[in-house]
């Protein structure tokens, strides 16, 4: 009895020892590619905000969603009545600053006046000078010859003082007017709002009678010929991803995959999502595509028709791998989410050790 219980131990054992054993796998040579994953919006190229320039109520609109306009085309017309008084105003002080011409007119006559009394005093003057050397007439009547001679030169220069600082005035006060007048039909020109570019209206993002400003968007405008799918690239992949790299575009609105390139690497991260956002293009486009469609993209960084791969899991962080001959210290090559590529360390021939999944 005591040498049946010691075999029945033994044999419980063995048995046991059999369960926990190891089980081991080769490398394998396959194909193998590496690839960065993104999520990614379907974007019209050239998609642009429309955002009015000035505030003002929405009068009527000149464009409906689905209408394709050139660049400079008419979208909505808003109105402003304070906007529409500082040009009338404008106006008005632009002609009334013209009219001051008028005065102009008036000071160049008078001072044709002034000259020509001056010119007739001063003839006076020299034939009283003439008469009083020869002791005709008095001293008084001389003096008086004088003293008016010199004030009529002196109106002359006053006049022509006075003409030359009311003509810069108008000058000034013309430019002025004609300044204001332009600034404020360019901004009854801003109540006019219209497209920087030529495209499709996607969306139009207010409603008649309602009150805009340069802070709310008014239209959604873009080329609805061509596409870009818009991707946010994690900070630790971004240094992988070049353009004319291929990028597999996947969509829930199509049950088959789509091949583009990337066409654009925006050179700064976004500090909230601590992402770079990257373009591609549609090498293949779908037959229907739509702005603000979701979409799954993978990054093909690289590809090897052959390489030597073993699973990921069966690889630690420090680069070792477990053996039948020990431990490994391995270099690796390309990596994806089910192999990583052995460059240095194993071959076809090597076991590797994987534990059995508890």
């Amino acid at each position: 009895m005591k040498y049946s219980f010691i075999s029945v131990a033994i044999a419980i054992a063995i048995l046991s020892g059999c369960g926990n054993k190891e089980k081991t796998i080769h490398p394998v040579v396959k194909p193998i590619t590496e690839s960065v994953y993104a999520s990614a919006t379907i974007q019209a190229a050239e998609q642009y905000t429309l955002y009015p320039a000035i505030a003002g109520k929405i009068i009527s609109f000149q464009a409906n969603e689905g209408d394709v306009i050139t660049a400079g085309g008419l979208i909505a017309h808003l109105e402003n009545a304070t906007a529409s008084n500082a040009a009338n105003t404008a106006k008005s002080a632009l002609t009334l600053s013209k009219e001051a011409a008028i005065q102009i007119q008036e000071i160049e006559a008078q001072l044709k006046s002034a000259r020509e009394q001056a010119k007739l005093d001063s003839i006076n003057y020299q034939r009283q000078q003439n008469l009083w050397s020869k002791e005709i007439g008095s001293l008084a009547q001389l003096e008086s010859r004088r003293l008016a001679a010199l004030a009529s030169k002196n109106a002359v220069i006053a006049l022509n003082a006075k003409r030359i600082q009311i003509k810069n005035q108008m000058q000034f006060n013309v430019s002025q007017a004609q300044s204001n007048a332009n600034i404020a039909e360019k901004t009854l020109g801003d109540f006019a709002v219209k497209s920087d570019i030529g495209g499709e209206v996607f969306q139009l993002l207010a409603k008649k009678g309602e009150w805009v400003s340069p802070q709310k968007p008014l239209a959604i405008i873009g080329n609805s010929q061509d596409f870009l799918v818009v991707m946010e690239v994690d900070e630790m992949d971004i240094v992988k991803v070049k353009t004319g790299q291929t990028v597999l575009i996947s969509m829930d609105a199509y049950d088959q995959s789509f091949e583009g390139h990337v066409s654009r690497i925006t050179p700064i991260m976004n500090p909230k999502t601590q992402s770079f956002q990257v373009e591609a293009v549609f090498n293949t486009k779908p037959e229907t595509l739509y702005p603000g469609l979701s979409a799954e993209v993978n990054i093909i960084i690289a590809q090897k028709p052959k390489a030597l791969l073993i699973p990921v899991g069966s690889i630690d962080k420090s680069n070792t791998v477990k053996t039948t001959e020990g431990d490994v210290t391995v270099k690796t090559g390309l990596k994806n989410l089910e192999f990583v590529e052995i460059l240095e360390g194993l071959t076809e021939k090597s076991e590797i050790l994987i534990p059995k999944s508890k």
